[in-house]
C-alpha cells in the first residue's frame, strides 16, 4: 500500500511542475493600455497605412493559396498581374492557329455594297430620346400638380399691395404735425389739450406700428413665390414633348442599306466568332492598360495600378506598424515563411508579364487590334436567323405617333407663363432692391424713434410750437413724407400691368391636362424600344460590322497573327514554369501551413473588405486635410447664383437650373459626410493602432455614411457647355468653377462601400489563421524530448520510485530475516557450505583426469554428473 502511495506522490509532482504551456494568444484580444507613442496614432492616413498593409498581406495569402489549391485556372496569375480575371482569361486562349484562320476569314468578307451611315444615324437619334429623357427628373405626383393649379389660380388674381393701414399710420403722425403748427398749445384749453395729447399718443402708436405693417406689406408677393416653383414641376413634361418633337421634325436620313438577302448571309457563320470576339475585346482593353488609370485593376490604391508589388508586401511584413497589431510587437518570421514562395514564384510572372507588356503596348498591334475589334464583336452579336425580320422592326419603330394637339398646346403656354414669371421676378426683385434703401430701412426702425418724439412733444408744449415740425423734417422720419408708400404704388402699378396680360393667358390646361397625355405618349415609347431591343441589337450589331469592314482598308493582318503566335509562345512557356513551381509546393515540408492558407480562402474574403477599408479612409483623409471639396462647393454657389438671375424665357434656364440643384443635393451629403468623419478623428485621435483594430465597427459602419457620388468628369463636361458659357458671361463665377473642378477628384465610393459590411468577422479570421501558423511553427520545431519530456520524466520516476522501494522493501526482509534465525538453522547453513566446497574439489579433479585420457573425457564427465547429482 505504501509503494503505490508513493507512486501516486510522484506522478502528481511531475505534472505540477511541468504544465503545458498554452499555444494560443489571441494578439489583439486585449486592449492595450499604453498611452500614444509617436503622436500619429488615429489618424486617418495612419489607420489607411495599417488596413492597407493588412490588405496586401491578405492579397499575398490570396495569390499562394491560388497557386497551392486554384479555385479557378488564372486567378493567381490575375492576382499577381492586378488585373481582372475576366481580361486574364480571355488572354490565355490567344491561339496563333485559330486567330490566322478567323482573322483571315472576317477580314476577306466583302462589305462595300452596302451602306449603312444613314440607318445607323437614325439609330442613333432614336436611342438619344430616350438617353436625354434619363437626364431629367421623374415626372410629379398628381397632387403636387394639384398644388401648383391653386397656386396659379392665386397668382391670377394677385392684388394691389395693401398700403392703406400704412398710409392711415403715416397720416396719424402727420395730423400732430399739423395741429402744432397752428396751436399754441399755452393758450388752448384743458379740453383741446386732452384732444391734441391723445392725437399725439396715435401718432407714437403709429411709429409702434409702422415696422410691422411695412413688413406686412412688402412681404405681401411672397405668398405667391410658390408659382416660381412651376418650372420644376411643369419642366420635365415640357422638356419631354421638346425632344420628341425635336426628333419627329430633323431630316429623315436615308435607310436604304442594300441588297437584305446578302446582308443576312454575310452573318450565316456569326457564331463561330464568339470565343474570338471576348479574346479581341480583352486583348484590346490589355493595351489600354496603364498606371494613371484604374481600368481592368483589382487592387485599386492599395497596390499602384501596375503589376503587384510584392516588395510593398516585404516591407509591411518588417513594419513596426503590422508587427504591433498583429503579433504584440514581434516580428513576423512564420508569416513570412509563410508567404515565402511568392516572392519566388512573383519573379516567373513578372518576366511573364513585362514580355506579354511589350507585345500589348506595340503601336501596330494595337492599330491591328483596334481594327479587328469591331468586326469580331460586331459579328458575334448577330444572330443570322431572323435578321430581316429586325430590320423591318427597327425601321418601323422610327414612325412615332405624331405629338397630341394638347400637348403642342401645353408647350404653348407654358412659353407665355415663362414670360410672366420673368415679369413677375423682376417686379421682386425691384422690390428686394428697394428693401435695402435707407428710406426703406428707416421705416424698419421706426419704432426706435419713440422716445425721441415724445420729448420733441414735450418741447412743444413748453412753448416751441416748431418743434414736432423740425422733427418730422429729419431724415429718420422721412418714410412719413410718403415716400414709401409712393415707390410702392409704382409697383403696383407694374402688377396692375402683369394682372392685365394675364387675363390673357389660358391657364385651362392646368394644373393635371396634358399630364395624363404625356405619361401614355412616353410609355408607349418606352413599350416601343423595350419590345424592339432585340431587333435594335441585331440590326446595330450588323450594320456597325459593315461600317467597319469598309473601313480597314485591305488590311491582311499579317504582322497581328505573328504577334499573336509570339504571344501564344510567351503563354505557353511560362505557364510550365508555373506548373513546376506549383508541384513544388504540393510537396514542401511547409504544407501543414498551407492547409490554414488554403482554408482562410475558402472561408473568407479578407482583402476586399481591407482594400475596401484602406480606400475609404484615405478619402476621409484628403476630406480632412483639403480644402479643395469645399472650395469647389462653395464656387459651385456662386455659379449657382448666377444661373439663377437667367430670364425664365431662357430654353437653356431649366436645364442649367436643374444641373446646378444635383450639385446642391452632392453638397449636402458632402456636408453630412465631412460632419460623420470629423466625428471619428475626433474619436480615434491618439487612439493606438492595436486598439483600433480590434474596434468592431472601425471599418463595418462606413457603409452608412453617405456617398456624394461627385463625378469630375461629369461637371467637366458641364462647365464646357455652350449655353452655360452664354449665360453668366460678364463675371468669373465660371471661370472660378472651372479651376475649382481642377483640384479635386471623384467622390463616390459605392464600390468600397458595397464590401464593408462583416469585415470584423473577416479580420477576426485572419488573426486566427496567424495563430494557428504560430501554433504550427511551434509544433514542427519540437524535438523527441520536446514532444515526449514530461511522460520521460513520469515514468522515470516511477521505475526509480519502484526500484527503491523493491530494495527497501527486500533490506528490511532480509534484516528481519537474519535478526530471527536458530541454531540449527546456523549448523546447517555450515553443513551446506562444507558439502559445497567438497564438491568443487571432486569436480577439479575430473577435469584434471580428463586432460590426459580424452577417449573416456565423454564417460567419465557423465559419470562424474551421475556422481555429483547422487551425492547432491
Amino acid at each position: 500500500m505504501k509503494v503505490w502511495y508513493l507512486l501516486l506522490i510522484g506522478i502528481f509532482s511531475v505534472l505540477c511542475q511541468n504544465t503545458p504551456s498554452s499555444t494560443y494568444d489571441p494578439p489583439v484580444s486585449r486592449v492595450a493600455k499604453q498611452p500614444n507613442r509617436n503622436g500619429k496614432e488615429g489618424l486617418f492616413s495612419r489607420i489607411s497605412e495599417m488596413i492597407g498593409a493588412y490588405a496586401r498581406v491578405t492579397i499575398g495569402l490570396h495569390i499562394l493559396g491560388e497557386l497551392i489549391e486554384p479555385t479557378s485556372e488564372n486567378l493567381a496569375i490575375a492576382g499577381y498581374m492586378n488585373i481582372n480575371e475576366s481580361i486574364v482569361d480571355a488572354w490565355m486562349k490567344v491561339n496563333g492557329q485559330d486567330s490566322k484562320i478567323i482573322i483571315k476569314k472576317i477580314a476577306s468578307i466583302e462589305t462595300s455594297e452596302f451602306q449603312v451611315n444613314g440607318f445607323l444615324s437614325e439609330i442613333a437619334a432614336f436611342e438619344d430620346i430616350f438617353t436625354q429623357f434619363e437626364k431629367l427628373p421623374p415626372i410629379h405626383t398628381e397632387q403636387q400638380f394639384t398644388e401648383m393649379g391653386e397656386i396659379v389660380k392665386n397668382w391670377q388674381s394677385v392684388t394691389d399691395f395693401p398700403l392703406t393701414r400704412l398710409q392711415a399710420l403715416e397720416e396719424e403722425v402727420n395730423a400732430v404735425v399739423e395741429q402744432s403748427e397752428t396751436t399754441d398749445y399755452n393758450k388752448l384749453e384743458s379740453e383741446k389739450k386732452d384732444k391734441l395729447d391723445e392725437i399725439n399718443e396715435k401718432a407714437m402708436r403709429a411709429m409702434k406700428l409702422y415696422p410691422q405693417e411695412l413688413q406686412t406689406m412688402a412681404n405681401h408677393l411672397k405668398m405667391f413665390n410658390g408659382v416660381l416653383d412651376f418650372t420644376d414641376l411643369y419642366g420635365p413634361i415640357k422638356e419631354r414633348i421638346e425632344i420628341i418633337k425635336s426628333y419627329q421634325t430633323q431630316k429623315v436620313s436615308s435607310l436604304n442599306i442594300g441588297n437584305l438577302t446578302e446582308l443576312q448571309k454575310m452573318f450565316s457563320e456569326s457564331t463561330k466568332f464568339k470565343i474570338g470576339s471576348r479574346i479581341a475585346q480583352m486583348i484590346q482593353l490589355l493595351t489600354r492598360m496603364d498606371d494613371t488609370s484604374s481600368l481592368g485593376r483589382i487592387w485599386s490604391d492599395v497596390f499602384r495600378n501596375e503589376f503587384t508589388e510584392l516588395a510593398v508586401l516585404k516591407k509591411d511584413l518588417d513594419s513596426q506598424l503590422l508587427k504591433d497589431t498583429l503579433n504584440k510587437g514581434e516580428d513576423l518570421e512564420v508569416l513570412k515563411k509563410v508567404l515565402n514562395p511568392i516572392f519566388d514564384i512573383g519573379k516567373i510572372v513578372s518576366v511573364f508579364w513585362t514580355d506579354s507588356d511589350a507585345i500589348f503596348k506595340d503601336n501596330d498591334f494595337r492599330t491591328h487590334i483596334d481594327a479587328i475589334e469591331p468586326l469580331l464583336t460586331n459579328m458575334a452579336g448577330v444572330e443570322s436567323f431572323g435578321l430581316l425580320k429586325s430590320v423591318a422592326a427597327v425601321t418601323n419603330m422610327f414612325n412615332l405617333t405624331a405629338i397630341p394637339n394638347e400637348l403642342n398646346s401645353f408647350v404653348d403656354h407654358y412659353d407665355g407663363i415663362m414670360t410672366k414669371l420673368e415679369e413677375y421676378q423682376e417686379i421682386l426683385r425691384n422690390i428686394e432692391e428697394y428693401q435695402k434703401e435707407a428710406d426703406y430701412q428707416r421705416g424698419l426702425k421706426m419704432i426706435e424713434n419713440v422716445d425721441e418724439w415724445s420729448a420733441a412733444f414735450g418741447e412743444f408744449t413748453g412753448g416751441n410750437n416748431d418743434a414736432l415740425r423740425n422733427k418730422i423734417n429729419e431724415e429718420k422720419y422721412s418714410p412719413f413724407q410718403h415716400k414709401i408708400t409712393n415707390k410702392f404704388q409704382e409697383f403696383n402699378g407694374k402688377l396692375q400691368t402683369l394682372r392685365d396680360s394675364l387675363s390673357k393667358v389660358n391657364f385651362t390646361l392646368f394644373p393635371s391636362t396634358g399630364v395624363k397625355l404625356l405619361t401614355d405618349v412616353t410609355n408607349t415609347l418606352n413599350k416601343t424600344l423595350m419590345n424592339n431591343k432585340m431587333h435594335l441589337s441585331q440590326v446595330k450589331a450588323a450594320l456597325n460590322f459593315i461600317k467597319a469592314g469598309q473601313g480597314i482598308g485591305g488590311n491582311k493582318f499579317d504582322e497581328l497573327v505573328t504577334k499573336l503566335s509570339k504571344l501564344e509562345t510567351i503563354i505557353n512557356e511560362k505557364r510550365k514554369q508555373l506548373n513546376t513551381e506549383r508541384k513544388k509546393l504540393d510537396e514542401s515540408p511547409d504544407a501543414e501551413f498551407y492547409k490554414e492558407v488554403v482554408k482562410l480562402n475558402k472561408g473568407f474574403n479578407v482583402k476586399a473588405k481591407m482594400v475596401a477599408g484602406s480606400n475609404l479612409f484615405k478619402i476621409f483623409d484628403k476630406i480632412v486635410r483639403d480644402t479643395k471639396f469645399d472650395n469647389f462647393f462653395e464656387a459651385g454657389d456662386v455659379l449657382y447664383k448666377k444661373i439663377q438671375e437667367v430670364p425664365f424665357s431662357n430654353k437653356n434656364r431649366f436645364k442649367l437650373i436643374l444641373k446646378m440643384k444635383k450639385l446642391q443635393t452632392i453638397k449636402s451629403r458632402y456636408e453630412e459626410l465631412k460632419k460623420e468623419i470629423l466625428l471619428r478623428k475626433q474619436r480615434y485621435n491618439n487612439v493606438p493602432m492595436e486598439n483600433l483594430i480590434q474596434l468592431r465597427w472601425l471599418i463595418e459602419n462606413l457603409y452608412e455614411l453617405p456617398n456624394p457620388e461627385l463625378k469630375v468628369e461629369e461637371w467637366k463636361q458641364f462647365a464646357g457647355l455652350e449655353s452655360l458659357k452664354n449665360n453668366t458671361s460678364g463675371g468669373n463665377e465660371l471661370a472660378n468653377f472651372e479651376k475649382a473642378i481642377e483640384g479635386i477628384s471623384d467622390l463616390d465610393f459605392a464600390e468600397y462601400q458595397k464590401n464593408v459590411p462583416n469585415t470584423y468577422a473577416n479580420l477576426r479570421a485572419l488573426i486566427r489563421f496567424h495563430n494557428a501558423i504560430l501554433a504550427t511553427e511551434k509544433v514542427s520545431s519540437k524535438t523527441f524530448w520536446d514532444w515526449n519530456h514530461q511522460w520521460i520524466e513520469i515514468v522515470g520516476f516511477v521505475a526509480i520510485t519502484l526500484i527503491l522501494n523493491a530494495l527497501a522493501y527486500g533490506g528490511a526482509a532480509l534484516y528481519i530475516r537474519k535478526k530471527n534465525v536458530t541454531l540449527e538453522e546456523l549448523a546447517e547453513r555450515k553443513e551446506r557450505k562444507e558439502r559445497k566446497k567438497l564438491e568443487e574439489k571432486e569436480e577439479s579433479e575430473e577435469k584434471a583426469k580428463n586432460k590426459t585420457d580424452p577417449n573416456s573425457k565423454a564417460k567419465e564427465k557423465k559419470g562424474t554428473t551421475t556422481n555429483v547429482k547422487a551425492r547432491r
